[in-house]
């Protein structure tokens, strides 16, 4: 990774910078990782790129760069085509350096009580997306869960399918 002195990324595994046109511009090795390109191919990607629903990502990255900070849950597409949920927290520093933290979300109760939860219509299907994806993780992850887990885990499904046909 470039030099970038900056506090607030020190001693963070999952580091990614952008330019304005939200092109990728470095990463740590931990964001390679995660997402399973080479540092090569990640700076020919830009955000739409990697993003689950490409069609939020302008607003999204427009209000970021008009509050200067950003800290929230966004679904993010594998080099593999699977999702990965992250929660992250982006920085416009005063040097014009664009950046964020990500970190995987490791538990998918906590998105989908958020997308149960969620009384704006308008955030409603990114936080279903989010807790599918979310679900999906575990159910691609070679750990075993119980059979309560196994039955909860396709209960919030059926839950979070309703929930995207009532709004569509």
């Amino acid at each position: 990774m470039l030099s970038h002195a900056h506090p607030e990324l020190q001693n963070s595994e999952f580091v990614i910078f952008a330019d304005a046109s939200r092109r990728y511009v470095d990463c740590s090795d931990g964001v390679c990782r995660l997402l399973g390109y080479t540092r090569q191919e990640i700076l020919q990607k830009t955000i739409d790129d990697i993003s689950f629903d490409p069609a939020e990502v302008s607003t999204l990255f427009t209000q970021y760069l008009k509050t200067g900070e950003q800290e929230g849950e966004y679904l993010v597409k594998r080099k593999d085509g699977s999702p990965l949920l992250i929660h992250y927290r982006s920085f416009v520093f005063k040097d014009g350096c664009k950046a964020a933290i990500w970190q995987p979300v490791q538990d998918w109760r906590e998105p989908y009580l958020a997308a149960l939860m969620e009384l704006n219509v308008a955030k409603l299907k990114q936080k279903v997306q989010a807790a599918l994806g979310a679900i999906q993780q575990v159910r691609q992850s070679k750990t075993v869960v119980s059979a309560s887990e196994q039955q909860a885990i396709a209960d919030a499904i059926s839950a979070l399918n309703a929930l995207l046909r009532s709004i569509q």
